[in-house]
């Protein structure tokens, strides 16, 4: 049986002769009426302070859950520029390899070609050297053979104007 205070102040017995005392009954009702209600005022008000708690602690976990999810998403984001940064990186490592190779091969080509150069300066070098030597050479025998020819042209000539010197 489940009595309101109201109801308990509404209570009325049967009056008899040898009952208890009315004021006394009265007092000790309106007492429990007034117990009972301050009773119900806290049940509902404790209640109440129990939903709140309940709904801050729902919207707490779905804070919590926000919470993870976005931490998660940070993780992962911050796993994907590291991942991607390792793999710039070690592009741009390849990139200088492959471009420190090109470099070194061109110098090797050019190398290879400046000596293939200073081999045919060398060669024309000796080329010209004997030319030259043969061009002296033959100036040589030149002037030798114009020497000769001009000593014998001198003494014909000095032969051939004795006698007519000697004709006078």
């Amino acid at each position: 049986m489940k009595l309101t205070p109201l109801e308990i102040r509404q209570l009325s017995f049967n009056k008899s002769f040898r009952g208890y005392t009315t004021e006394e009954v009265d007092a000790f009702i309106e007492g429990l009426a007034d117990d009972l209600e301050k009773l119900l005022r806290q049940h509902t008000d404790q209640k109440e302070q129990l939903d709140r708690q309940a709904k801050t602690i729902i919207e707490l976990e779905k804070t919590e859950g926000a919470l993870t999810d976005t931490l998660l998403m940070a993780q992962k984001a911050m796993e994907n520029v590291k991942n991607n940064a390792q793999e710039e990186g070690n592009l741009i490592i390849r990139q200088a390899q492959i471009r420190s190779e090109e470099i070194t091969g061109e110098a090797v080509r050019k190398e290879t070609q400046l000596q293939g150069e200073i081999m045919n300066l060398q060669r024309v070098k000796g080329f010209l050297i004997e030319k030259v030597r043969n061009i002296l050479q033959s100036i040589e025998r030149d002037l030798e053979w114009e020497d000769k020819n001009s000593t014998d042209i001198l003494s014909d000539a000095s032969l051939s104007e004795s006698p007519k010197n000697m004709n006078i």
